[in-house]
């Protein structure tokens, strides 16, 4: 593993009722801009709003260059909820010949914590390469969504699918037991990703993962029914359980900004069945 070039550790704990950063350190140039406070309104008849930790993470580099290598870790102690995002675009810049950028995060949440974890879309840029991999770690009552779009290239200077590799591994583990793996490995230069069954004529791919041990069928149907309510945007979507605690919401597209809305609203819905919690107002 190459040595680490920018790092984040965060740690929060519940403190006299209210989500703290309890915490955390930051290497350039990754830093935690900063935290703000929300008060969910929750669905529950005579329940009282709930607390959570707003937290935005910023790098103030121009993006991964060649040889970059970042590390973010956060722990969410019991009943600890933070909402986590970025404030721009990952940018991966070109790499020289067998020196990529890489990033490793690791996310552990403790009993009933929830951690909503949005960050902006990944940019790949023209003979970019990216081995990215996240490691989850659960305990019982967690919930964990998180989402991830990913955009060929700058396609307006007609960079796409020009990157060189993008490679993502994400494994998820329920206490001991890994509930979840996914390994994924795009090469542009191999691969005839507008074939029928690949890629066709979509560009831009975006996930959003949910996961949590109360999960259930009718979460799936219901995020399935709203999503064919979805109008103005040219997208495809699937959805499904995973063999264990997890719901993955695909979608592929031609624009970032289509994913985005598609993925929101399958992000408000789930926050409604699964957690009893109105849609959280984000501003940037």
């Amino acid at each position: 593993m190459p040595s680490v070039t920018g790092e984040i550790k965060a740690e929060f704990a519940v403190r006299s009722g209210l989500t703290q950063l309890a915490h955390k350190y930051h290497a350039s140039p990754l830093k935690i801009a900063k935290t703000f406070r929300y008060e969910n309104e929750t669905l529950l008849q005579d329940a009282h709003p709930t607390d959570q930790l707003g937290v935005y993470m910023m790098d103030c580099s121009p993006g991964l260059m060649s040889g970059d290598h970042y590390e973010i870790n956060v722990r969410l102690g019991d009943g600890a909820r933070v909402f986590l995002t970025n404030q721009s675009f990952t940018k991966v810049h070109p790499s020289e010949a067998g020196q990529g950028s890489t990033q490793r995060q690791t996310l552990h949440l403790e009993a009933d914590a929830m951690l909503e974890y949005i960050p902006e879309p990944l940019m790949l840029y023209k003979d970019a390469s990216l081995a990215a991999e996240m490691d989850v770690h659960l305990a019982a009552g967690s919930a964990l969504i998180f989402s991830d779009v990913c955009c060929p290239g700058r396609t307006q200077r007609g960079e796409i699918f020009q990157y060189s590799r993008y490679m993502n591994r994400m494994k998820v583990w329920h206490g001991k037991e890994l509930i979840f793996y996914q390994n994924q490995r795009i090469e542009p230069k191999t691969m005839q990703l507008s074939a029928p069954g690949c890629w066709e004529r979509e560009t831009h791919l975006g996930n959003l993962y949910i996961f949590s041990d109360r999960l259930k069928q009718r979460h799936l149907e219901e995020v399935l029914e709203s999503l064919a309510k979805l109008e103005g945007v040219d997208v495809r979507i699937g959805a499904s359980l995973t063999y264990k605690y997890g719901l993955i919401v695909t979608v592929m597209g031609r624009h970032a900004w289509e994913l985005q809305l598609a993925l929101t609203k399958a992000w408000q819905d789930i926050r409604r069945s699964l957690l009893a919690l109105t849609p959280l107002m984000v501003t940037k």
